[in-house]
């Protein structure tokens, strides 16, 4: 699991549980970056991450805040609201972005960014680029969350800088949100490259999926069934798939949620696979994914939860 804005609260709270053996995922956290602050903050954080490191709990990321969101007009876009006429905010200038990730690399720290519109895409790909050149490649596994929008030149720099693209897929369907809220402001050609999985997959970038829980629903079989489908998984009538480019494969779906989900927080030798040697982490589902229609994806249950070979979860009916 990876926690998206810990404070020390919070992290507090982790280590109390992993401390009693009652923690039942592996967690990385990262730590809230306050915008304003910027490098000031870097001391108290290196803190955080060496007073919280535990068995299951590692405090070893920075989380950025770009933007905001399209709805509320405080997502950074590269062109203006249809009807405001204005860009959107960006949570801090380009300059301050890139010395704080610069800084943040430095220190060892693993930059997650909140990044919805295209310029906030664009500054967090610049600033992690910054980072680059500042300090040396080397295997940071540095990601960009939500990417609503991406431009269509910085689609290759995800494979060419290592940046994870950190995709919610629950939410690549024409909702409400998407039809009332978004397309109204963007136009129809800005609304044809929303979350755009399967051009960040056609470019070689390495995606890796999550939830925005408790924003949206925890459940991954719910993103995963949108993902391939582009559809809404609570609809009652036969779907049309909304940016049908976008879909990825049902493969490339669960390994977002499994082994990428591993690389990103650089257990891969641990888990995410099912593989002789690495812990016993696995679920146990009452179906095969891949020999059911994807739109019933959703509708699969878990049957039984294991972290490192011990039970979490056991549904009554698994004898």
């Amino acid at each position: 699991m990876q926690e998206a804005s810990a404070d020390g609260d919070s992290v507090v709270a982790y280590q109390q549980l992993d401390k009693r053996d009652s923690l039942n995922a592996r967690v990385v956290a990262s730590i809230y970056v306050d915008p304003a602050a910027g490098v000031s903050q870097l001391p108290q954080m290196m803190r955080l991450r060496d007073q919280f490191a535990g068995n299951r709990i590692r405090a070893t990321s920075a989380k950025i805040f770009a933007d905001g969101v399209i709805e509320a007009h405080t997502s950074a876009l590269l062109e203006p609201y249809l009807d405001t006429h204005d860009r959107g905010p960006a949570n801090l200038p380009p300059a301050r972005f890139d010395s704080l990730a610069i800084a943040l690399d430095k220190a060892g720290f693993q930059i997650h960014v909140h990044a919805i519109g295209d310029r906030a895409v664009r500054m967090a790909l610049d600033a992690i680029e910054a980072a680059q050149r500042a300090n040396g490649a080397h295997d940071a596994r540095d990601h960009i969350a939500h990417l609503e929008m991406i431009d269509t030149l910085d689609l290759p720099r995800f494979k060419s800088l290592g940046v994870y693209a950190n995709f919610q897929p629950l939410w690549a369907f024409r909702d409400s949100y998407i039809r009332e809220l978004t397309e109204p402001v963007l136009g129809p050609e800005r609304s044809s490259r929303l979350y755009p999985l399967g051009d960040v997959d056609a470019a070689g970038g390495t995606i890796v999926a999550g939830s925005d829980w408790g924003v949206s629903s925890l459940n991954p079989l719910e993103a995963i069934e949108v993902g391939v489908t582009r559809c809404d998984p609570a609809a009652t009538v036969a779907c049309v798939p909304w940016l049908p480019k976008e879909r990825i494969s049902l493969e490339k779906m669960i390994a977002a949620y499994t082994i990428v989900g591993a690389r990103l927080a650089f257990d891969e030798k641990l888990t995410g696979s099912i593989t002789v040697g690495k812990a016993a982490d696995l679920i146990v589902l009452d179906r095969d994914l891949f020999a059911i229609p994807p739109e019933q994806i959703s509708k699969a249950r878990v049957l039984l939860t294991l972290l490192n070979g011990h039970d979490i979860f056991r549904d009554a009916s698994l004898r």
